[in-house]
């Protein structure tokens, strides 16, 4: 096993055990964590992703788009690269996404875990993401992410309540986002 897999297999067995103790999703995180593989380059079929949800907290509004492959609204997010810690995903993940430095950021550990099961063999070979998810405060009216880079990934993307979230989200895992973020941040 290379060095950098293992510091990031080690970060995050750590972050899963101390932060996620006894938590049924964090003990199929682990079990996964067994088979080895963790990339989508490793593995088409099951890898890790992170995600990050960038939410205004006077605005009370979270920034989602309507993501082209999957064709459902989405907060960001991507696969995790061979050699990176979750810390580098997010950076490079923002700067993807956002065009924006990663490093501007002030990004906790992940807060809340998922696993999306996939079914659109057509756009995605995935059948499994492992989701570790972030959420990223920012100020709305300061928010600049590069259109260019959004509409990379999107058809149509912005700042949206918490119920026109709920409207637009049909996924579960998204939504349990929303719901995180309604019960710790919007209280």
């Amino acid at each position: 096993m290379e060095n950098s897999k293992s510091k990031l297999t080690f970060e995050l067995e750590k972050l899963l055990r101390e932060k996620f103790a006894g938590d049924e999703t964090a003990e199929k995180f682990l079990r996964r964590f067994e088979q080895g593989k963790l990339t989508k380059r490793e593995n088409s079929k099951s890898h890790l992703c992170a995600s990050f949800a960038a939410y205004d907290l006077q605005a009370k509004r979270v920034f989602i788009g309507h993501h082209k492959k999957s064709g459902l609204w989405l907060f960001n997010g991507g696969h995790v690269d061979e050699n990176e810690t979750l810390k580098e995903t997010l950076v490079r993940e923002i700067n993807e996404e956002w065009g924006l430095d990663g490093n501007d950021f002030q990004i906790g550990h992940p807060e809340l875990l998922t696993i999306t099961e996939i079914d659109n063999p057509t756009k995605q070979p995935c059948n499994f993401h492992f989701d570790f998810w972030c959420f990223v405060k920012v100020d709305k009216n300061s928010f600049a992410p590069i259109e260019s880079n959004l509409q990379e990934e999107f058809h149509e993307y912005g700042w949206k309540s918490l119920s026109e979230a709920r409207n637009l989200m049909t996924d579960k895992n998204q939504l349990l986002a929303i719901d995180f973020l309604e019960n710790n941040y919007f209280i």
